[in-house]
């Protein structure tokens, strides 16, 4: 649904890829970004303005003639996923490829199953939070300067940095753990429970990125070569800031069902 230059999708923006209407189906053009795998995937579901309706409508595609891709993904983290600009050139899909259609103004109308979705999202991060914790723990454990003597881990400031690396990552996956439940458990509740799992990947995007830049601290300047574990878990943390629900959308979820809770 990304595309160059319109914002992000979750604020309603209107594609500029259009869908003409032809005979037995359409014809798609138009350029996405952040295309996910698209080096190898051959399947793709496409948001589209529709010529001639105030609606936009949304497609499934298949790599076929017109599909091509533009190799721009140079970022700073999350490179190995490939998520190049996929170029759309009048590409025939049948009536039948057309998922739904959403009027102009409204947002598409999916299941209330809370957005469980998310919960990947949130456990990926979790990983590399989890990763960076590991070096930092082993790091501290061996490693002995000359200065020093003993392992650094003895020292109160390592102590600390390592303690709230602790204190934190526990607090994240207790979260998700909890949420993971309810979602098993209370399957009638799924529908109110969109903001609490939008805020499980709050919490573990901004947990992972201050307990990456502690393991840095821990670890030191050596954290800042390309060789060294952190500096790819850093970078691949700091991606995530960018992954939907952005923070200021997750946190207006939050306040507006604060407000809309009575005591």
């Amino acid at each position: 649904v990304s595309e160059p230059g319109i914002g992000s999708p979750s604020r309603g923006v209107k594609p500029r890829t259009t869908a003409v209407p032809t005979a037995g189906g359409w014809l798609l053009s138009g350029r996405k970004t952040y295309s996910t795998l698209l080096p190898v995937i051959n399947y793709f579901s496409v948001s589209a303005a529709i010529e001639g309706e105030a609606a936009t409508g949304e497609f499934y595609v298949e790599r076929s003639a017109g599909v091509g891709m533009e190799e721009t993904w140079d970022t700073l983290g999350m490179r190995s996923t490939g998520s190049h600009d996929l170029l759309l050139d009048q590409v025939f899909v049948p009536q039948s490829a057309l998922i739904a259609i959403t009027p102009d103004g409204q947002k598409r109308q999916r299941p209330n199953d809370g957005i469980g979705y998310l919960m990947f999202i949130a456990a990926c991060y979790t990983g590399l939070a989890a990763a960076a914790r590991d070096y930092a723990v082993a790091f501290a454990r061996s490693y002995r300067p000359d200065s020093l003597g003993t392992p650094i881990g003895e020292l109160p400031l390592i102590q600390q940095q390592l303690g709230l690396n602790e204190a934190e990552l526990l607090s994240i996956r207790t979260y998700l753990y909890t949420m993971a439940r309810r979602w098993d458990e209370e399957p009638e509740q799924r529908g109110l429970l969109k903001p609490d799992f939008a805020l499980a990947k709050y919490m573990a995007v901004n947990g992972a990125l201050q307990i990456a830049d502690r393991a840095m601290r821990v670890v030191g300047g050596s954290s800042l070569f390309r060789a060294h574990p952190l500096e790819r878990i850093f970078r691949d943390i700091r991606a995530g800031v960018h992954n939907p629900p952005i923070d200021d959308l997750v946190l207006k979820e939050l306040a507006l069902k604060a407000l809309q809770t009575e005591d």
